[in-house]
């Protein structure tokens, strides 16, 4: 360290940086590299830069399945939430297999991938990668292996523990009343098995991190009415306390109409994290019920009510924009389009794929104390050499 400035000050420094610029302090010397790689540092670093955008829109990390006339090909690339969705970076692709995997969810620059497959029997496998830093571990796999009838995967952030975690649910047979969970621990890099909710699963899509706490729908049997019919609600998994909770939905989609399809329904982030939306597809129609106060069911709030919009059927919606429109995929010609809700005005851009992601993205330093190695196994490193991967 340089004499005559203590540690405390190049902290503050340091917490003021983007990734990049702490990648080139990290070559300075090993006095920097060890501090800026600390758990407290990378942590705290992650908190203050989702204070201070560098742009007031913020960014939107947008990942597209690109569906080339020769090959399936992956592309990941950022984008700023600004009006011409204009790229912010092209992301290098990973030395693990990226085709074969969907992302569950992004979380303070950390992206979890899950690849499942059936040969002779069912296999599951998850990634926790960073793209900024290329860094990533493959935990190891769960204890509950078996082919599902229904799964559904969330991922988050533990706060109280400083923890990322994968939270699976499955369920076996579609004639079974309960379902099996299972959690597994970035920090411990283990898989524990817990008690499952009363609840079914509902929804086999993805669960939305909001507030500390994953989500999706679920159902439960009951008498309505002298008729034995489904009321659906909200499941969420507290990712920090470990325990579950019931959020009950709008009255119009307690009981949906039954039908020989099951209408397709989802959660997804709303306001940066703030609270959650509900996405229902009746028909020809797209219904967005917000949840202004989050865990407040008096505020549930009909939103959206999007049509075919002339781009064939109803879209996917795949975010949420600060400025109150929405990022769609097209379901016509695979192309993310743009709505804007107050003039009805849709724009396509030229990205298009046979699948698009969009999560809420930070550059972060998370993985950076960590390098993965056989086994599952986990080890921290102190060479200056590996910083300047941060670089490229």
């Amino acid at each position: 360290m340089i004499p005559y400035l203590s540690e405390e000050i190049f902290l503050e420094i340091f917490h003021k940086l983007p990734v990049k610029s702490l990648g080139k302090c990290m070559c300075v010397c090993k006095a920097w590299n060890s501090l800026i790689k600390t758990p407290n540092f990378v942590f705290s670093h992650v908190k203050n830069l989702s204070k201070n955008s560098t742009r007031n829109n913020g960014d939107l990390f947008l990942v597209l399945n690109i569906l080339p006339r020769r090959e399936t090909s992956v592309e990941y690339s950022l984008h700023f939430d600004d009006q011409e969705f204009s790229k912010y970076a092209q992301l290098q692709l990973p030395l693990f297999d990226v085709i074969h995997n969907s992302i569950v969810g992004s979380c303070n620059g950390l992206l979890c991938l899950v690849k499942m497959g059936y040969h002779t029997s069912f296999d599951i496998r998850f990634i926790l990668w960073n793209p900024i830093i290329k860094k990533f571990v493959r935990p190891p796999k769960p204890y509950i292996c078996s082919l599902p009838y229904k799964i559904s995967v969330g991922f988050g952030f533990d706060s109280i523990r400083d923890d990322y975690k994968v939270l699976k649910i499955t369920k076996k047979n579609v004639l079974d009343k309960y379902v099996e969970v299972e959690l597994y621990s970035l920090k411990t890099n283990s898989w524990k098995i817990l008690d499952p909710p009363k609840y079914d699963l509902y929804s086999d899509d993805f669960m939305a991190f909001a507030n500390g706490v994953v989500h999706w729908v679920a159902r439960e049997l009951v008498n309505n009415q002298g008729r034995r019919r489904y009321k659906f609600l909200l499941m969420g998994f507290d990712m920090g306390h470990e325990v579950f909770k019931e959020i009950m939905l709008p009255e119009s989609l307690s009981y949906l109409r039954e039908g020989k399809c099951e209408t397709p329904m989802y959660v997804m982030p709303y306001g940066e994290l703030s609270s959650i939306a509900v996405i229902v597809s009746v028909y020809e129609k797209c219904n967005i019920w917000v949840m202004k106060e989050y865990n407040v069911v008096e505020t549930w709030t009909k939103m959206f009510n999007l049509e075919i919009l002339g781009i064939g059927p109803v879209p996917r919606v795949l975010g949420f924009r600060k400025n109150g429109g929405l990022l769609l995929s097209s379901l016509f010609n695979r192309q993310v389009v743009l709505h804007d809700m107050e003039g009805s005005e849709v724009n396509y851009f030229a990205v298009w794929g046979r699948y698009a992601y969009v999560f809420s993205y930070t550059e972060s330093l998370v993985l950076l104390d960590q390098v993965i190695v056989s086994r599952g196994e986990m080890y921290a490193s102190d060479s200056i050499e590996g910083a300047a991967e941060i670089l490229t």
